[in-house]
């Protein structure tokens, strides 16, 4: 753990390490969300800018990763983190319930994410900057279907959208979550494991948000306790 309270790390990411939950019909902040209690567990430097509703076009197109690179501080040990993709993965549902017999992007198309993510990889990388990625919590189709779509847009439409099959909301989102581990792997990136953790659980639903797309307070407890594992055994995950 020496050389991780010795480096510098900035998170670039969503809602999800920005610690944002949904409770009560309101949108909260947590105090203790994962990444406040990876760093103060691990006593890691962490600069979080994480914000509701970053896709990884919003940050190529906002010059993130460039004003970062510019403003390091070359003399430290800089690690980008990298948790992006679940909105990236999304649709404008109101548009899909509109024509949904017509073919829809995401916000994200995946090869275009395949992209992007490679060159910020690589950008990052020639500049010094070791590169550290996450993948993406699962998702509960029918809550998300439920209680963000439904409020949203004609559920019945973008049901014929997505063919009667709502499970294929969770295949979509698993889709961009195949693709950051394999940008990561491809490129000799460190992974920060936080999906498989749910994946285990047989009370998956007891971490997770009536929206089913942020973990709860519980949830973030259970991110935070699986990352500082991953760091303490120094298994093929550490920063």
């Amino acid at each position: 753990m020496e050389k991780l309270q010795k480096s510098k790390i900035t998170i670039f990411g969503d809602s999800i390490p920005k610690g944002i939950i949904s409770e009560d019909g309101q949108i909260k902040t947590l105090d203790d969300s994962a990444v406040t209690i990876i760093a103060k567990e691990c006593n890691l430097d962490i600069t979080n800018l994480s914000s509701y509703g970053l896709t990884l076009s919003k940050v190529i197109n906002r010059n993130y990763i460039d004003n970062y690179i510019d403003n390091i501080d070359r003399t430290c040990d800089n690690i980008a983190v990298i948790s992006l993709g679940g909105n990236d993965s999304d649709y404008d549902w109101c548009n899909v319930a509109k024509t949904p017999n017509d073919w829809h992007d995401p916000k994200t198309t995946p090869d275009s994410f395949r992209e992007g993510l490679i060159n910020i990889i690589k950008k990052l990388q020639s500049n010094g900057v070791r590169v550290v990625i996450s993948n993406i919590m699962p998702i509960n189709s029918t809550r998300y279907y439920n209680n963000v779509i439904g409020k949203i847009a004609d559920k019945d439409k973008v049901l014929e959208f997505l063919k009667g099959d709502i499970d294929n909301i969770y295949r979509h989102q698993e889709l961009y979550n195949l693709i950051i581990t394999d940008c990561a792997r491809d490129n000799n990136c460190r992974i920060l494991d936080i999906r498989e953790a749910f994946l285990y659980s047989t009370n998956y639903l007891d971490y997770l948000c009536q929206d089913g797309i942020h973990p709860n307070r519980l949830g973030h407890k259970k991110i935070a306790e699986s990352v500082i594992k991953q760091l303490k055994n120094n298994v093929n995950y550490v920063i």
